[in-house]
């Protein structure tokens, strides 16, 4: 994909350069510092949405080591499909149609829950007798 194909207005395209600049910034050793001004770029990628920051973030991001920009790369990847199962779950479990209220009267014809359980055992439960 051409960086002109890219849409700074697009959630998504934000997204992942947010996730980019999360990976830069766990990067340890060598060029570690390096790759915290990358990520800072970025991050000013994301809070602008300028053309030209979005270039000036390129090509730090291209002056970094061969072998940093791929194992960054392929930390990004990763954390980028996690991110998508993570909102895929999510996205399901808000999706669930809430449960029905509990009917607060007595409970009547149904299966009793454990503290319904507790409180007839309680019920039924002989008073001790004062001897």
């Amino acid at each position: 994909m051409d960086a002109f194909d890219l849409s700074l207005d697009d959630h998504r395209t934000l997204q992942a350069i947010g996730i980019l600049a999360d990976v830069l910034d766990g990067v340890d050793g060598p060029g570690g510092l390096d790759t915290v001004l990358v990520s800072k770029a970025l991050r000013q990628v994301i809070a602008t949405k300028s053309q030209p920051a979005f270039e000036f973030a390129s090509r730090a991001f291209n002056t970094l080591d061969p072998q940093v920009r791929r194992q960054v790369a392929a930390s990004a990847d990763n954390a980028a499909h996690g991110a998508v199962d993570l909102r895929a779950r999510v996205g399901g479990f808000l999706a669930t149609a809430p449960k029905k209220p509990v009917p607060q009267g007595p409970v009547v014809n149904q299966q009793p829950n454990f503290i319904t359980a507790l409180n007839l055992r309680s019920r039924r439960r002989p008073t001790p007798s004062s001897s």
